[in-house]
């Protein structure tokens, strides 16, 4: 059970490793501080969490980060200052549309940033329901983020449109569609902003103030109270109290995307909160079951999808990865060169017969009836290996930890694949979210008590040991597919493998994880204990260890998942993966 120090820093740890991943930039450095958010030149200051906000805000912790990231990679700062003008109050709105473009554009790019910063907006909205004033700047930038992503923020955000749309008359979708098409481009969008604020009379304070006023009730409130009001709302938004976010929580338990499974669930009897997905504290567990296994399958990663979307997805993969192709040679290269070096010919000297030893020549001159003069070759012993390749597929994994995990397949089973040692990649998902098949049999059973294991599971194989690395090129283009990362559960992902290899003829079998944690699955987490999955991961790894037939090495992406692995290593960054896999190999195969 983890303590709530551990919680914070395996967190602090996660959205680090995510902010850092979104900003797309090496030099950039995450802080946590007692303030508010802010970029300071190539520093990313994140608000510290505690445990009550990490409990019931989760997605709201994340979209404020995942905001900054997505300015830091999309925002030029030289651009703004250029385009921004001595009217404060019009540069507030500028700002607001500038962050919708920002937040916009990213959102394109991830759909889990998407969702969160959506998410976020919403809580936002719905706070100031009761709230009759409108903040003219944040109504710019909710209309604005709806009209640029073709969404609905609810009832809530009702009267930002209609002061919006009063504002610009019958211009309303035509001034929205210009600056989307120009989203890609802040400076040309910032010129546009400018444009429209000047043509329909943003740059006029007073004249403004006086329009929002009339959405108010007279003499309700004075300016300098507008501004207080205003910042505690800001102050509201990144630091909520208790009461709010417990409110909170509840309202995103019902816009919340199925992708998006990362709650941690209530305090423990015992004041500690445990790490997500949520464990219980049950001392027994029965033993790991599956309520049916009609619905499972196995099967060939070309079989889901045809021969061109393949080719696709491997030449967006082949994109993804093209700046790593030097580093990717370079490491290949020299674990091929260490890994050969183990099979080289080696001789024992000295020998009364075998091949005639041409170093010894001059003792054969100087006594040709010595013995000693020949030399035989020796046995290597380097056993025949097979290494599997254990591929997490789950939603968790979408972005840039797939990519991570594709990159890592692809050097691993062409590096190995020239030492002579076979190579097979596998996937582990499950077929539907929340259930399908096995749910609705399990339904129509009556919904027994306890039922166990409650999807479908997914098993894909993406090259087998026997086949060559240039035939299943294509198929590792499959792991950047959307629609295949669903849930995981790794227990029995791991006792599939397990066998795949205890059949090969190989003397020795290496397995390899490649995962980002914990495997999650609401249909069979609801149903059954807290615990069931990661219970029944723990037992089958020590079965696996404790009979030493398998060596088992885990790779954690962005996660340290050392807490299930006796043998782990973690990648936080890409730029680390090469020399990372070039020391853990070493150490694999023994090289010194």
């Amino acid at each position: 059970m983890l303590k709530n120090e551990d919680i914070l820093e395996e967190f602090k740890k996660s959205l680090t490793a995510t902010t850092k991943s979104i900003s797309n930039n090496n030099l950039v450095e995450i802080s946590f501080t007692k303030e508010n958010s802010s970029i300071e030149g190539n520093l990313i200051n994140l608000t510290e969490p505690n445990i009550e906000s990490i409990k019931n805000n989760l997605t709201y912790i994340r979209a404020e980060a995942d905001s900054l990231a997505l300015e830091f990679r999309f925002h030029s700062k030289e651009i703004h200052d250029d385009l921004i003008n001595n009217s404060e109050f019009s540069n507030e709105i500028f700002n607001a549309l500038e962050q919708s473009r920002i937040e916009a554009k990213g959102s394109a790019f991830f759909k889990g940033v998407k969702s969160n910063i959506t998410n976020k907006h919403i809580l936002d909205l719905k706070k100031n329901t009761h709230n009759d004033q409108i903040n003219i700047a944040e109504a710019f930038k909710y209309v604005a983020y709806e009209k640029f992503l073709n969404l609905n923020l609810g009832e809530s955000n009702k009267k930002n449109r209609k002061f919006i749309k009063d504002k610009f008359g019958d211009d309303y979708e035509k001034v929205f569609k210009d600056l989307k098409e120009s989203i890609e481009n802040q400076k040309t969008f910032g010129s546009k902003i400018k444009k429209y604020l000047e043509d329909y009379g943003f740059f006029d304070q007073n004249e403004n103030q006086k329009t929002s006023d009339d959405l108010k009730q007279d003499n309700e409130i004075d300016n300098d109270k507008e501004n207080n009001e205003s910042n505690e709302q800001d102050k509201n938004n990144t630091n909520q109290t208790k009461t709010e976010t417990e409110s909170s929580a509840l309202d995103l338990q019902e816009t919340v995307s199925m992708e998006e499974n990362d709650e941690i669930g209530e305090d423990p009897s015992d004041g500690e909160i445990e790490y997500f997905p949520k464990i219980e504290n049950n001392n027994f567990i029965e033993e790991y079951k599956s309520f049916t296994k009609d619905y499972d399958e196995v099967i060939n990663a070309n079989e889901l999808c045809d021969q061109k979307e393949l080719e696709k997805l491997r030449y967006n993969l082949d994109k993804q990865v093209f700046s790593f192709l030097p580093l990717i040679t370079k490491i290949a290269n020299r674990l091929q060169r260490k890994l050969l070096a183990q099979q080289n010919r080696n001789w024992d000297f000295n020998m009364e017969e075998g091949y005639l030893d041409t170093s010894r020549l001059s003792r054969i001159i100087a006594n040709p009836q010595n013995k000693l003069s020949y030399k035989q070759e020796k046995e290597v012993e380097f056993k025949d290996t097979v290494v599997s390749l254990l591929i997490d597929n789950s939603g968790s994994m979408r972005g840039r930890p797939i990519t991570v995990a594709a990159l890592c397949s692809d050097i691993l089973a062409k590096t190995l694949e020239r030492c002579l040692i076979k190579t097979e990649i596998l996937g582990f998902t499950t077929k539907a979210w929340k259930g399908g098949s096995s749910r609705e049999k399990w339904i129509k059973d009556g919904k027994p008590s306890n039922p166990g294991r409650l999807n479908d599971l997914r098993h894909i194989v993406y090259k087998s040991a026997d086949s060559p690395s240039r035939r299943s090129k294509q198929n590792l283009g499959l792991l950047l597919r959307e629609g295949i990362l669903k849930e995981n559960i790794d227990g029995e992902a791991l006792v599939w493998a397990n066998n795949r290899l205890k059949n090969r003829q190989e003397k020795r079998k290496i397995l390899i994880v490649i995962s980002d944690g914990a495997p999650v699955d609401d249909s069979t987490l609801s149903v059954n204990p807290g615990n069931y999955l990661e219970r029944n991961l723990r037992d089958v790894i020590n079965q696996i260890e404790g009979k030493k037939e398998i060596e088992l090495v885990a790779i954690g992406i962005g996660h340290d998942v050392s807490r299930y692995y006796s043998k782990a290593i973690t990648i936080m960054d890409v730029d680390q993966l090469g020399e990372v896999l070039l020391n853990e190999l070493s150490e694999i195969f023994q090289i010194n």
